[in-house]
């Protein structure tokens, strides 16, 4: 819920009080870097420091979060104190995924029953919701309403993440043998990619893939109003394809066994392509919709598995530092994305800025392929 607020919905709040396309892809560039850049530092600093505990962490972004989401409510003007405030707001609220996916890890080690592909499912169905919500809410140009929802929440992450954190001290405090496991010293970022160069070899193909990925997400507007759309039939649109990555990461844990996990990853990546493809050559707003659920096999199927597949692949002691690496590369690729789009939006028409997206996700694939074709496979 909190990313259809920040990304999905920031070109309808930055184009609401005035930014151009290159200005909101400067915008989101910065502030992806920012997110990039302080995820992996707090995923380090608690994986060297195993009394530093995530929600403490994650209490401190959301108290920044909600300044600075206040701070936009009053003063939404087109100058650079909002764009400044807006930067802030995505570098504090990316680092919450990355450190919630470590907690994941966290419970899972010491047998906590639970089924991430369940929970990340509940965060599409939650995307659905309020992407719906905002859509038609924002269709009048009531664009203020969007700082506002952000505070909602930040509020109910507050909560929960009050209740998280009190189950997994519960569970610690019954699984001694695996606090001990994790206090093992956590190793350089320099040490790390060395001996993980086949995963960061993953990783940076991952950025490739996203800077397609993100073309589309970051502007989705765009291509709405293209096809003849407005910011309700995008609230639609984005609602739609997050249900279709719904059953894919509920029922994760049933998939086949006679594959792998990295080759169901490998398989994502193939579709990263295809989707980007069935984007561009959509012609009307209903053809869009169908081309929607190529979300399911590529993105959807991607984010569910990359989380036990770096904890497979990567040490224990290192379990923040990978999951934190694996979010940050995204959005790195979400801030070439800003970027290249942002040109390639105002200067060039849509399908051909996405066909462009194509070509680029299909470079990634080549990467992110040779990076999981180790013999190592789980």
């Amino acid at each position: 819920m909190a990313f259809c607020v920040v990304t999905a919905y920031a070109a309808v709040f930055l184009q609401g009080i005035g930014y151009t396309n290159s200005e909101l892809g400067i915008i989101l560039a910065l502030g992806n870097v920012g997110g990039a850049v302080l995820s992996p530092i707090l995923g380090a600093r608690i994986d060297s420091n195993r009394n530093l505990r995530h929600a403490a962490v994650i209490r401190v972004l959301l108290v920044v979060q909600m300044i600075l989401l206040i701070l936009l409510r009053l003063f939404p003007y087109h100058n650079l104190m909002t764009a400044a405030c807006y930067v802030l707001y995505m570098t504090v609220v990316m680092p919450v995924n990355a450190l919630n996916l470590d907690l994941d890890v966290r419970l899972e080690r010491v047998e906590a029953p639970l089924n991430f592909g369940f929970a990340r499912a509940m965060g599409s169905f939650s995307f659905v919701i309020l992407s719906t919500l905002l859509g038609i809410l924002t269709a009048d140009g009531r664009h203020m309403l969007l700082p506002t929802a952000g505070m909602a929440v930040v509020l109910l992450q507050a909560f929960s993440n009050q209740l998280i954190d009190r189950d997994l001290k519960r569970y610690e405090s019954d699984a001694p043998a695996a606090r001990v496991q994790s206090q093992e010293r956590s190793a350089s970022l320099a040490r790390f990619v060395k001996d993980n160069r086949m995963f960061c070899l993953m990783l940076f193909g991952t950025i490739i893939i996203f800077i397609a990925h993100n073309m589309d997400g970051n502007f989705l507007i765009n291509e709405i109003r293209d096809r003849g759309g407005d910011t309700s039939i995008m609230g639609y649109v984005a609602a739609f394809t997050a249900i279709t990555e719904i059953p894919v990461m509920m029922f994760a844990s049933k998939l086949p066994k006679k594959w792998k996990t990295v080759q169901y990853i490998r398989l994502a990546f193939v579709f990263f392509i295809i989707k980007a493809l069935a984007y561009a050559l959509a012609p009307d707003i209903p053809s869009f919709f169908a081309a929607r659920v190529m979300q399911a096999p590529s993105y959807a199927l991607y984010t569910v598995l990359i989380v036990g597949y770096a904890n497979s692949v990567v040490a224990p002691k290192d379990s923040a530092k990978a999951q934190s690496l694996a979010f940050s590369m995204t959005t790195i690729g979400s801030v070439l994305a800003s970027l290249i789009g942002g040109y390639m939006f105002d200067v060039t028409t849509v399908r051909t800025t996405m066909l462009t997206a194509a070509a680029i996700a299909a470079a990634g694939t080549l990467v992110a392929l040779a990076g999981t074709g180790n013999k190592k496979r789980v």
